[in-house]
């Protein structure tokens, strides 16, 4: 074949708009079957989003053929065909599984939310071109159409468009009530917002201990001017660990240690030592970035007025304040939309 291979996914061919009887297209062949000329794929923009929050998720079609391949809807009117201009992937193309749905969504509450949603198109619809080695991609809140994801759950998303004849590898979306951190001290209050997506054991490790009042009490033990402080330790002179004695495995990420990030701290040499201590940093500290975990951020002026505040008490040789900077109470508050 020359130049250009084209599937029949569809019933009909039309043209301008008006649906005609088509001839029969012949298949690419019958030892290339749908699959092994071209991939589906699933990209969420989150892993985790808080409940209520968009639930933004990219379809992609991908050619792995050095070929042109041409893609109808099945069991729908073929309009004009699209020049191939870049414009994407029409969403009549992802409601395109069987019987014109999109996704397949289950969870413990809900096995067949996805099923059902249904978009049977009431006009002919373009087919698409892909290029050689090229791709068409659609990025959307799907939540628009599947609103039960604004519910907290893990949720599963299968996508098998063409009728089914092909299918992108699942992907896993959690969906939970964020939630912020309060640290309250003889300054102010602090408000942390928790990296759910770049640390979620850590930011579950800190909410328990949080909501346990672990950090009610406590005192940031070490003040480095302008470089961080050090806080959290059950003795109050930086030995200890949470009261059951877990540690964490770390979750290095690419969050920069900069004013306001909030970190684990770790024993010398073992990055599998995160426990309840932690540290905040009070200006940019580049050599920590991936070789501690991020976990939280200092959120808004008046916190990081306070954070200043807190790293420029007097301290001794040792580095630890003259007076006690007390951590009053730790408590746990429902994060707005967006955060």
């Amino acid at each position: 074949m020359s130049g250009a291979v084209t599937w029949m996914v569809a019933v009909s061919i039309g043209l301008l708009g008006q649906a005609l009887p088509a001839e029969p297209i012949s298949p690419l062949s019958p030892d290339r079957p749908l699959p092994g000329v071209i991939r589906a794929e699933l990209r969420p923009e989150k892993a985790v989003v808080p409940v209520g929050g968009r639930v933004i998720v990219e379809f992609a079609i991908y050619n792995m053929t050095d070929e042109k391949v041409t893609l109808s809807v099945p069991g729908a009117l073929v309009g004009r065909e699209r020049a191939d201009f870049g414009l994407g992937l029409p969403l009549e193309h992802v409601f395109s599984a069987p019987e014109f749905r999109a996704l397949e969504i289950s969870s413990e509450e809900s096995p067949d939310m996805g099923d059902r949603v249904m978009r049977k198109p009431e006009f002919p619809i373009p087919p698409i071109t892909l290029a050689p080695f090229g791709v068409a991609g659609l990025r959307f809140d799907v939540a628009r159409f599947y609103p039960g994801l604004h519910q907290a759950g893990i949720y599963q998303l299968r996508w098998r468009p063409y009728g089914g004849a092909i299918e992108a590898p699942p992907v896993t979306i959690t969906v939970v009530p964020y939630k912020q951190v309060l640290l309250e001290t003889e300054f102010g209050t602090m408000t942390l917002q928790l990296l759910y997506e770049k640390a979620p054991r850590h930011v579950a490790n800190f909410l328990e201990l949080v909501e346990r009042r672990f950090y009610n009490g406590k005192v940031f033990h070490h003040v480095m001017p302008n470089q961080f402080i050090l806080g959290g330790s059950p003795d109050g002179f930086g030995e200890g660990k949470r009261p059951d004695g877990l540690t964490l495995p770390p979750e290095f990420n690419d969050t920069p240690f900069e004013l306001g990030t909030v970190g684990m701290a770790l024993l010398p040499g073992d990055e599998n030592s995160g426990s309840c201590q932690f540290f905040i940093c009070l200006s940019r500290q580049p050599g920590w970035d991936g070789r501690y975990t991020a976990f939280a951020q200092i959120s808004g002026p008046q916190s990081l007025a306070i954070l200043r505040r807190l790293g420029e008490v007097q301290t001794d040789e040792d580095h630890r304040p003259v007076n006690p900077l007390v951590i009053k109470s730790a408590s746990v508050i429902d994060a707005p939309y967006g955060k």
